[in-house]
């Protein structure tokens, strides 16, 4: 094992090297960096660009506030009676899918509420009615809040309502987009048909009042439509649609904030994320505006889900795995299990000569006790075997008593006398004067050798009682 002590230090050095120059390149030092160009909107983001103060606060404040991490296609087993707060953009790669865009609109529809607050809310609803503009004129993007404020976010009220109560001093950033919804023109349906629409959206047509040419999305879809079966003409046939919106907030580009009744449930579109990141939910009245349409969606009373499955928090994976994703900790894991099987190896291999099993010894030392005492009988040496006793009995009789073991025999007496300890005093004082005569010289038989040992016995299991 020596000769290979050195192989192995070298080969743990190594490993060490490798393992600390996985963690250098792996482990980011500083935060990634934000900004309103590249935000991080998930509630578990403390960051600025992070909407983790405003969940925690609506924990505190008695919210049943909790975090979505399924897809829109659970939304109607799972969400009945609740509002789904939709913050973009999404995590790079979490694009909205066709699927779930029919089943968030298809949720809203049967009751459910939805607060989309994003500066392109077609990328988190899907509904190429809608259509988003930037502002002219936007902020630096990595300017600090103070700069990207807009001070005229107060002109922006259109109009008294339940959801602009008390929001005197908004402090809304210039990136807020404006939104415009172009509903389909009734023109293009009979209105003596009945038609069930297929899961394609219809085709936007132009704004009234509007001299401008109608965008036309890339991914805008044409509407298939079915007749609807015989006898059947109910609405519940027809599709919801973004249609009349109640503006809150806007100017003559667009709005900031629309209400739309959808079927049988709402959504609230706000196009500045700004509003509640944790960088701009203290600031003028966001805060106030922030609760009173969570107000009007039927908070406190109403379950409140933050979207966090598009946000790369999904309940299929394990929390504690979603927790270290991204860091050096599945290779440190695996560097340390290589490291663990070597020195297993290494400490059960054999590196020498076999050496010889151990020789266990099967004398008892009874045997020796037994041979010396035959010895001593032979010998008829008496005073030998009490020299082995005697001493042993005076230093527990004298540790007792709290005395030196070299005291005298009158001592020993006196202090047994002054301490009542439950030996007779003649007896005691007998065994020491037989003791000590026969260790000066005095012949002594078998039999008063042990009637000696046997006081001697009997008066040291007094004194430990």
């Amino acid at each position: 094992m020596r000769r290979h002590f050195g192989i192995i230090i070298t080969v743990i050095i190594v490993l060490l090297v490798l393992i600390a120059l996985s963690v250098a390149r792996s482990i980011e030092f500083d935060r990634p960096q934000e900004s309103e160009f590249l935000p991080i909107r998930s509630s578990y983001n403390p960051g600025p660009t992070g909407t983790r103060a405003f969940y925690q606060l609506l924990e505190e404040s008695g919210v049943p506030a909790a975090r979505w991490r399924d897809d829109y296609l659970a939304l109607n087993q799972r969400a009945k009676a609740a509002t789904l707060v939709i913050i973009g953009p999404f995590l790079t790669g979490q694009k909205l899918s066709d699927q779930e865009a029919a089943a968030l609109q298809d949720w809203i529809a049967n009751g459910g509420q939805a607060l989309i607050i994003s500066r392109s809310p077609i990328e988190q609803f899907g509904d190429p009615v809608i259509h988003s503009k930037n502002p002219a004129r936007p902020p630096d993007w990595n300017a600090p809040p103070e700069q990207i404020v807009n001070d005229k976010s107060d002109e922006l009220i259109v109009q008294p309502t339940e959801l602009t109560r008390n929001v005197r001093g908004l402090a809304l950033s210039g990136f807020a987009s404006r939104i415009k919804f172009y509903p389909p023109d009734p023109s293009e349906t009979k209105p003596e048909e009945d038609i069930r629409w297929s899961e394609s959206p219809p085709q936007p047509a132009p704004a009234a009042n509007d001299n401008e040419q109608r965008p036309t999305p890339a991914d805008e879809t044409t509407v298939t439509p079915t007749p609807a079966p015989a006898g059947e003409r109910d609405e519940e046939y027809l599709p919801a649609m973004l249609y009349a919106p109640v503006i809150h907030l806007g100017d003559k580009d667009g709005a900031v904030m629309a209400d739309f009744a959808y079927g049988k449930g709402r959504i609230i579109f706000l196009s500045d994320p700004f509003v509640i990141a944790n960088n701009g939910i203290a600031r003028g009245a966001n805060l106030t505006l922030a609760l009173n349409v969570l107000r009007s969606l039927g908070s406190p009373g109403r379950r409140v889900f933050f979207d966090e499955y598009h946000h790369g928090y999904r309940s299929e994976s394990n929390p504690l795995v979603n927790y270290f994703r991204g860091t050096p900790v599945f290779w440190l894991l695996l560097q340390g299990l290589l490291l663990g099987l070597l020195i297993v190896y290494a400490y059960g291999r054999r590196f020498a000569h076999p050496l010889p099993l151990p020789q266990v010894d099967r004398h008892s030392p009874l045997e020796f006790v037994s041979s010396m005492a035959n010895l001593q009988q032979v010998a008829k040496a008496r005073d030998l075997a009490l020299e082995n006793i005697y001493p042993r009995f005076k230093a527990q009789l004298c540790r007792r008593l709290g005395i030196s073991a070299r005291a005298q025999k009158d001592e020993i007496v006196k202090s047994a006398r002054r301490r009542q300890l439950p030996v007779s005093e003649i007896e005691l004082r007998q065994t020491l004067t037989d003791a000590e005569l026969t260790l000066a010289g005095e012949k002594i038989d078998d039999a008063r050798l042990v009637a000696l040992v046997t006081r001697m016995r009997r008066i040291v299991s007094q004194i430990k009682r």
